[in-house]
C-alpha cells in the first residue's frame, strides 16, 4: 500500500483483491466499489485503517508498516 502526495491510498492487486473478499464486495462491482476506508491511527510505524462494505455495514482492520519516503 502506498499513499500518494495527495493523500490518496493505492492498493497492489493482491491487497485489493484480497479486501474485496473480505468484504463481500462482488466482482461486478470491482470497478465501483461501495467502500469507505477510514483512517484509525499511525503509531509507532504502523498505519492502521477501517475498509468498510458500504451496503453492508462489514467492516475490516487493514494494517500496514510504514516506511519513510525514498
Amino acid at each position: 500500500m502506498e499513499i500518494d502526495d495527495d493523500g490518496n491510498m493505492t492498493l497492489t492487486a493482491e491487497e485489493n483483491q484480497d479486501l474485496m473478499d473480505r468484504l463481500g464486495i462482488a466482482e461486478a462491482d470491482y470497478d465501483d466499489p461501495p467502500v469507505a476506508i477510514e483512517s484509525v491511527e499511525f503509531d509507532a510505524g504502523v498505519a492502521t485503517f477501517r475498509a468498510t462494505n458500504t451496503r453492508t455495514g462489514k467492516s475490516v482492520i487493514l494494517t500496514f508498516d510504514s516506511s519513510p519516503e525514498a
